[in-house]
C-alpha cells in the first residue's frame, strides 16, 4: 500500500530566524541529515511490519514533539530521544545504534521553521523497510511493504506553513538493513537552498 502526499498551497519563500547553534541546513542535494531519533522499539510478538506501521508504537505518535534527552518508557524499556546527524544522504538506524535490530520500529523527528508559507515543496522519500510520515500532525504518507532503500522512491507535495513545521518519520525494520531518507525540493525539482532545520520545537 502506498499513500502519497496531499497538501495545500500558498506563497513561496522560506527564511528562518534561528540561532547559529540551533539551525542547520539540508545537504547540497536537499537531503535532511539532522534528526532526533528514538529507537529501537521491538515489535510485539507476531506483529508484522505492516501491522506495526499502522499501530501506534508510542501514544499519539502523530503529535510527537520531542526534545533531545526526553525519556520514553515503551513496554518496560526506557529509550531516550537523541540528536543524530546522518553520515550520508540517508540515515541508518543500525549504524547509529551500532547494533543490528530486526523486527523493530524507530522514529525520526525534525523541525522546519518558516517566516512565510512555502507551497509546492516536493518531498522525496525512501525507506527500508516500511515507512510512514506525519506532517504537522497529519498522516500524509505510508508504504507498507518490505523493500530495499531506493532514494527518492516516492514523491509528493506539501506546503510549509509559516512558523514551525514538524515531520515525524516512522520506519519499520523487518530484517537486516534499517534506513530512511527524505529531501525537500522546489517545484522545479531543485534542492531548496534557503531551508534550515531546527533541532528542537
Amino acid at each position: 500500500m502506498k499513500k502519497l502526499f496531499t497538501f495545500g498551497s500558498a506563497a513561496l519563500s522560506c527564511l528562518l530566524k534561528l540561532g547559529a547553534a540551533d539551525a542547520v541546513q539540508p545537504d547540497s542535494e536537499g537531503y535532511i541529515r539532522h534528526w532526533m531519533m528514538l529507537a529501537p522499539i521491538a515489535l510485539r510478538e507476531g506483529e508484522t511490519g505492516s501491522d506495526a506501521l499502522f499501530k501506534e508504537q508510542i501514544s499519539d505518535e502523530a503529535a510527537l514533539r520531542p526534545h533531545a534527552g526526553d525519556k520514553v518508557n515503551i513496554r518496560g524499556k526506557e529509550l531516550v530521544w537523541q540528536n543524530i546527524t546522518a553520515a550520508t544522504n540517508y540515515f541508518d538506524f543500525n549504524a547509529i545504534l551500532k547494533t543490528v535490530n530486526d523486527h523493530a520500529a524507530g522514529y525520526m523527528v525534525t523541525y522546519i521553521e518558516c517566516e512565510t508559507e512555502t507551497p509546492d515543496v516536493i518531498v522525496a522519500v525512501a525507506s527500508n523497510d516500511e515507512g510512514r510520515i506525519y506532517f504537522n500532525g497529519v498522516d500524509i504518507y505510508a508504504f507498507s511493504e518490505p523493500r530495499t532503500l531506493m532514494l527518492d522512491a516516492d514523491k509528493g507535495k506539501v506546503t510549509l506553513k509559516k512558523g514551525v513545521n514538524v515531520v515525524v518519520f516512522k520506519v519499520i525494520n523487518e530484517q537486516n538493513s534499517w534506513q530512511g531518507a527524505m529531501r525537500l525540493l522546489d517545484k522545479t525539482g531543485a534542492p531548496l537552498k534557503d531551508l534550515k532545520i531546527k533541532l528542537s520545537p
